[in-house]
């Protein structure tokens, strides 16, 4: 792949220091599985396409350890052991990529959703204009609870206002605030030291750049991309954003190998995670659940009701009632009704294992 960026250094930096109460668990926020892969996973896949120069996660300490564990040392990792808001959050990353990048885009580790294209079109719009910040925007209806887009009468972004500041006319502004934001690094790292703390909540907000950034250039230092998708800025913070965004994920990897030559006859019953693989002219029929690292070849029929996980399925297969995990199916195989594989279980007579 040739790289997105090939003069201008790309550091990335995924906020992820959430206390994440509401989600009612143990289990750190953005470790919570989506579609076979964790929140914080998708967000890194997305940010990974770019191929930046450095990617730093800023965490809370008690998640440190198990998110390290997981994503491994291809990320840089920091502490904010206060949280005092997105630009204290940010600031925590400095001092390791200050010298390490040009230009550096902020992501929110709870918004699974976000595509690397439209990641590859923000920064290409601050480049485009030479801002000083690009921020993502999308549409929401209500817009309760967001900061709203200020734009002049040419489109130019003059502000973000919050909620609890807004007038009645700009609180029934709908274009609004992703918390996805791409920032010139060498005006931006300083910057973050002239931010003032929040009266109200005693907090330093990173959407506070973009005023300082259109009072240091004037209009035009602060350009916003309009998401043609408000689904990619949709933040997970209980189980019942998780199951909306799973349903939201899931249609979209349906859509996909539909549109690659799969047939899948009930979308709203079939399930199949990120990593999943199906060839051409396949069938999955209603009650599907292909999940892991499962792969299935061509001109297969699975289903009905039929669950495979991290399993190989080879060409011509079918699969009915049947739950599988972790075996190799040869082809032409015919399974079901009613089997259960498991590991070393023979199939067709032999033993096939993953």
């Amino acid at each position: 792949m040739v790289p997105f960026f090939t003069t201008v250094r790309l550091g990335v930096v995924v906020l992820a220091a959430g206390e994440g109460t509401r989600m009612r668990s143990a289990l750190p926020k953005v470790l919570h599985p989506l579609c076979g892969r964790p929140l914080l996973g998708h967000i890194l896949a997305a940010v990974d396409a770019l191929q930046p120069a450095i990617s730093t996660v800023v965490l809370a300490s008690d998640a440190l350890e198990t998110v390290r564990a997981r994503f491994g040392d291809a990320y840089r990792y920091v502490v904010q052991t206060e949280r005092l808001g997105t630009g204290h959050a940010t600031l925590q990353a400095r001092s390791i990529m200050r010298e390490a990048c040009d230009e550096t885009l902020v992501l929110v580790g709870d918004a699974p959703l976000i595509r690397s294209a439209t990641l590859q079109s923000l920064v290409a719009l601050r480049r485009e204009h030479n801002s000083l910040v690009a921020l993502l925007s999308f549409t929401a209806d209500p817009p309760t609870g967001y900061g709203r887009i200020i734009r002049d009468a040419r489109g130019n972004v003059t502000a973000i206002v919050e909620e609890r500041d807004a007038t009645d006319a700009q609180r029934a502004i709908t274009e609004v605030n992703s918390g996805i934001l791409c920032f010139d690094a060498a005006w931006m790292w300083p910057a973050l030291d002239r931010i003032q703390r929040s009266p109200m909540k005693g907090e330093y907000y990173l959407t506070d750049l973009v005023a300082l950034a259109i009072a240091d250039r004037g209009v035009g230092a602060a350009q916003a991309l309009l998401a043609a998708d408000p689904a990619e800025a949709l933040g997970v913070n209980d189980r019942v954003q998780l199951a909306q965004a799973e349903r939201l994920l899931r249609m979209r990897l349906l859509d996909a190998l539909m549109r690659s030559g799969v047939t899948i006859i009930d979308p709203a019953t079939t399930y199949v995670d990120v990593d999943v693989v199906v060839g051409q002219d396949t069938t999955l029929l209603p009650g599907t659940m292909l999940r892991g690292s499962t792969r299935v070849g061509a001109r297969c029929t699975i289903g009905p009701y039929t669950s495979l996980v991290d399993t190989i399925v080879a060409d011509d297969a079918h699969l009915r009632y049947t739950f599988a995990e972790g075996v190799v199916i040869p082809a032409h195989a015919l399974i079901g009704p009613f089997a259960h594989l498991r590991g070393a279980r023979s199939v067709s007579g032999e033993v096939y294992q993953v």
